[in-house]
């Protein structure tokens, strides 16, 4: 009978300290114990040096250089027998905060959330990647929410113009918001992640400069950058018209 779902078996004290504070995040039940040691055959994966990784069955290879985002799926991909999969899907929930979770076989493999459209972006390519070097036969599909218009759409133009090549659907969200809870926006992208959308046509990256646009805009940026930039009507105006990007403005890389 398994005693622990993860042993770590690392001797370098730097790279241990890491898988430590990476498992405690996962909230994953784990032992330390010498490479080799009888102890670690007690648990379902092991995570290791590849030097040592001769000593063990169902291993997760780690270095100082390891991506803790790739490391953290892998585990939790070996610990819950996630092998072969035919399809993954990533579900992002756009808002004021997005939320974006890696879904596949039905497993919860990654889950955060993020402050702007192009950070959510470039996650959702960082985790198809991840999925491709996992699973190089594995597909990979985007779901996106559309419950807030104007968050999707940002969110959708930064997707078509840096990221044009993944596969993206949306998904009416319609019983996926959860109410309360700092990461509620995380539980509604792994709803959206199960369900089939319809494909992104050129029409969904269209915004009109509405009031209530103007509005939502000028109240995220004043909430991203803590009062310290104000977005003016023209800007926001501009934004919503695809004539100036909101990373840009954020980042103040105009």
């Amino acid at each position: 009978m398994l005693r622990w779902q993860v042993a770590i078996a690392i001797q370098n004290p730097k790279v241990l300290y890491l898988v430590i504070e990476l498992l405690k995040k996962l909230d994953l039940k784990f032992e330390v114990c010498p490479p080799g040691d009888s102890r670690c055959e007690d648990a379902k994966v092991v995570v290791t040096t590849l030097e040592d990784s001769n000593n063990h069955d169902t291993v997760v290879t780690v270095d100082e250089m390891m991506d803790l985002d790739f490391t953290s799926i892998e585990i939790l991909a070996k610990l819950y027998d996630v092998h072969n999969p035919v399809v993954a899907t990533i579900g992002v929930d756009p808002g004021m905060r997005f939320g974006v979770a890696l879904v596949i076989d039905g497993v919860v493999l990654f889950k955060d959330s993020l402050t702007t459209p192009g950070f959510a972006a470039r996650l959702t390519s960082r985790l198809e990647s991840y999925v491709s070097r996992l699973f190089p036969n594995c597909k990979t599909i985007v779901r996106a929410g559309t419950g807030s218009r104007l968050f999707s759409t940002l969110y959708l133009r930064t997707m078509n113009k840096e990221f044009p090549s993944l596969n993206i659907e949306l998904v009416n969200e319609h019983r996926t918001t959860l109410s309360g809870g700092v990461t509620s926006d995380q539980s509604s992208a792994i709803l959206i992640a199960g369900r089939s959308g319809r494909p992104y046509e050129e029409n969904d990256a269209i915004l009109e400069p509405k009031v209530g646009y103007v509005r939502s805009l000028k109240l995220f940026v004043q909430r991203f950058t803590r009062g310290k930039r104000a977005l003016s009507t023209d800007e926001a105006r501009a934004i919503l018209l695809g004539e100036l990007s909101l990373d840009c403005v954020l980042t103040s890389d105009c």
